[in-house]
């Protein structure tokens, strides 16, 4: 079809403040076709979420629509009134939010959230509308049980998943979905972007698609329109758009993202933050970070200019987008804006970088578990307590100017690894060897000692800087605690610190406090504070998830730096594999408490012998539009940390998986469960019950039959299962039997790399 779902035309949003309007959206126009994905991209402060809230009447009481129009199904919907609005949301236009567990009410089942969603818009009985909503739970790959459960009792990719399908409930024409897989994992995200896909494709809906995050936009729109400063600079198919960028600002967003199955190149930040929109520049709005501005860009604004039959730009240098791509791939090229800007453009250090063989800790079977307490009637039982085993026995070493990337979703253990390191948690087992003492054995003046040689750099950095302090005393106080500088000498190791991390110069920085600066600023302090003491190294907990790709480049190449001028080491954890592949000499990949694979990070990339490396991997989004993957839907979700699988913890999700993996009676219960999620009914086969290790199954028919009918269920999960399965027919029950596995040890395989895996001898 070739007319348009959704016209937005000349759209202007602001903000009333006191002190003037703030200009979020200032006229911006695309379109959107039936049935089809435009991706919404740009730094945080573009205005895409307003723009989108704009669109369905979400704005706050202070914004207002002061010019413009939203054509949607031939009917504009600015000058719609609330009631009027609100027929449209959800049944016409739905929302897909960024934190789903904002947009679930806590203490309503989530099941009772979707049928009032419908009959707020439907006339339609609760006994339907329920089954519609067990229908959509099976669409998006819920067990549609988990209707009765209550947001917290759902996982976070679980909770995703469940607004799709509230999205879905009603058709919509158009789903908006904004930033809706930022606070996941790399193959939850996957997984929710599949299914996304998937039921975009079998329902016909159209999607915007709102993010920062360029290669979720490669793998997943059609079309993409870029934001900057309030206004879209350029758009068109998406492969056309990050193949050849004609804006610089794309130029500069492309150049600041790795890659993972791509040749390795150095990235490059952009240096300055987008304009204020309270009082924006007359001209072009990123002529005051751009490599290429002219006078003219200061004093004209930039109409769109055709580069193909689709693809536009609003650049007044058209002609000249190839010569500027090639110029904008150089890190000398943006470093003369920092300099214009009065901010520094940190270089990458070299990849020549050699590391020494003297370790700086060693970790020796190291375990943290943390007990599940039953309540007070289990103290009666004798039963004993269960426990979560978030690290349950890992070796590894840290050695003197290495970078090491410890890598794995959420709930493999890594952000527990890293602080014990740190030794803000205690081992439960094991041993982390500091300077040939353990640390945990540390007390009073050695423990002090140990805290100036280890640092961390956490992931949130809104929260881990004292919002009462100024900058000069947040960095300034380690030097205090340790009693190491005072006075002028406590400034000068401040100045030099923050200068280090790239905040020039020092002294405009030092009475601000953190809201007066922007999330990358506020990470450089943290880091800041962290290399103040020269520590021997740093543990860095994500430190960029929560940074603008625009702004990650930065800190990443911070990291490698310090390792080269300051000789300290470095343990980055991150779900990330193309910011480890940039950042880290060697990896450690993580899986539900254990290392599964560990090598020189290029041969961990490039052999991936492990199968969850290999998953890791595949869900890992690629920028390079070149590099299409298939999509990502049927993995499952890492298992519970409380009960452990049997044998090797990854053989629940594993296709390579072999009889001696370590199979048990929990697996057919998946596998029986799956079946009735797809919607299909058992013939021979009842009520399923889990002891141990094994199961027991009600039989509803001919034994036979249902042996039959149980070794066909297994066999379509896997051949291995139903090999290793003894099934014996007690009754009008069937006994499926395993044995006990231990999980695979670590196999040395070449140049370092090892891998624990049944696979390789």
């Amino acid at each position: 079809m070739t007319e348009n779902l959704l016209t937005v035309s000349d759209l202007a949003i602001h903000y009333r403040t006191g002190a003037g309007p703030v200009r979020a959206v200032d006229g911006i126009d695309f379109t959107i076709k039936p049935g089809e994905s435009l991706g919404l991209v740009g730094e945080s402060g573009c205005g895409k979420t307003t723009a989108a809230k704009g669109m369905l009447g979400l704005l706050p009481p202070n914004g207002e629509i002061p010019r413009g129009r939203i054509e949607f199904g031939g009917r504009d919907l600015v000058p719609l009134d609330e009631e009027s609005m609100r027929r449209v949301r959800w049944k016409d236009i739905a929302w897909i939010s960024q934190a789903a567990m904002n947009a679930l009410d806590p203490v309503y089942r989530v099941g009772d959230q979707i049928v009032e969603a419908m009959q707020a818009h439907i006339t339609i009985d609760k006994k339907d509308a329920w089954a519609h909503s067990e229908a959509l739970f099976r669409a998006v790959g819920i067990d549609p049980s988990r209707l009765h459960a209550y947001p917290h009792e759902m996982s976070g990719g679980m909770k995703q998943r469940a607004i799709i399908a509230m999205a879905m409930a009603l058709d919509p024409a158009l789903v908006i979905a904004d930033e809706p897989t930022t606070a996941l994992d790399v193959v939850t995200q996957a997984q929710i972007l599949a299914r996304l896909g998937r039921l975009r494709r079998e329902r016909g809906m159209s999607l915007l698609f709102i993010t920062h995050d360029i290669s979720v936009v490669v793998q997943t729109c059609d079309r993409v329109a870029v934001m900057y400063g309030g206004k879209i600079v350029e758009t068109g198919p998406v492969r056309s758009v990050f193949r050849v960028p004609a804006h610089p600002y794309t130029m500069g967003l492309t150049n600041a993202f790795p890659t993972l199955e791509g040749a390795q190149r150095e990235l490059i930040s952009i240096p300055g933050t987008p304009p204020n929109l309270l009082d924006p520049p007359t001209g072009c709005r990123f002529a005051a970070r751009c490599p290429f501005a002219e006078e003219r860009c200061t004093a004209e604004a930039p109409v769109f200019h055709k580069v193909d039959a689709e693809h536009a730009t609003a650049c007044h240098f058209p002609e000249k987008a190839e010569e500027f791509r090639h110029i904008a791939a150089r890190n000398d090229t943006w470093a003369k804006v920092g300099q214009r800007l009065g901010e520094e453009v940190t270089v990458p250090a070299s990849r020549a970088k050699s590391v020494s063989e003297t370790n700086v800790f060693e970790v020796k079977g190291l375990k943290r578990h943390f007990p599940v307490h039953g309540g007070f009637m289990s103290s009666f039982s004798g039963k004993e307590d269960r426990k979560v085993h978030a690290v349950d026995g890992i070796d590894f070493e840290l050695r003197s100017g290495e970078i090491l990337g410890l890598a794995g979703e959420s709930g493999s253990g890594k952000t527990t690894t890293a602080e014990m390191l740190v030794k803000l948690q205690e081992a439960t087992e094991g041993e982390i060897r500091f300077g040939g003492t353990d640390v945990a054995q540390l007390k009073g003046k050695s423990l002090k000692a140990f805290r100036r040689s280890a640092q961390m750099v956490f992931q949130d950095p809104y929260q881990t800087l004292n919002p009462r302090f100024t900058i000069a005393d947040i960095v300034g106080e380690p030097l205090k605690i340790h009693g190491l500088a005072k006075g002028d000498a406590l400034r000068q190791k401040v100045n030099q610190a923050l200068e280090r991390a790239g905040l020039k110069p020092a002294e405009t920085y030092l009475e601000r406090y953190p809201h007066e600066l922007s999330g990358g600023q506020r990470q450089r302090v943290a880091i800041a504070r962290a290399i103040v003491l020269e520590p021997s190294f740093i543990v860095a907990d994500e430190p960029v998830s929560m940074l603008d790709v625009s702004i990650r480049a930065g800190v990443l190449n911070l990291m490698r730096r310090f390792r080269d001028e300051l000789g300290i080491s470095f343990v980055y954890v991150s779900h990330d594999l193309p910011t480890i592949r940039y950042v880290a000499d060697r990896t450690a990949i993580m899986y539900l408490g254990q290392i599964v694979e560990m090598g020189p990070t290029e041969a961990v990339i490039s052999k991936r012998m492990h199968p969850y490396t290999q998953l890791l991997l595949d869900a890992s989004p690629e920028p390079d539009p070149e590099i299409i993957k298939p999509p990502l839907e049927a993995v499952g979700e890492i298992p519970s940390a409380i009960e452990p699988p049997n044998g090797c913890r990854f053989h629940t999700r594993c296709p390579l998986a072999t009889p001696e993996c370590g199979w048990e009676g929990r697996d057919v219960k998946a596998a029986l469960d799956g079946r009735a999620i797809d919607g299909h009914a058992f013939a021979h086969l009842g009520k399923a019950t889990v002891e141990g290790l094994d199961i027991v199954i009600e039989v509803t028919g001919d034994t036979q039959a249902a042996m039959n009918e149980l070794a066909a269920i297994m066999t379509d999960r896997s051949p291995a299962l139903a090999q290793v399965a003894r099934v014996n027919s007690r009754g009008s029950q069937l006994h499926v039997a395993f044995g006990a596995k231990d999980p695979p040890a670590m196999r040395q395989q070449e140049d370092g790399h090892r891998v624990a895996c049944l696979l390789y001898s």
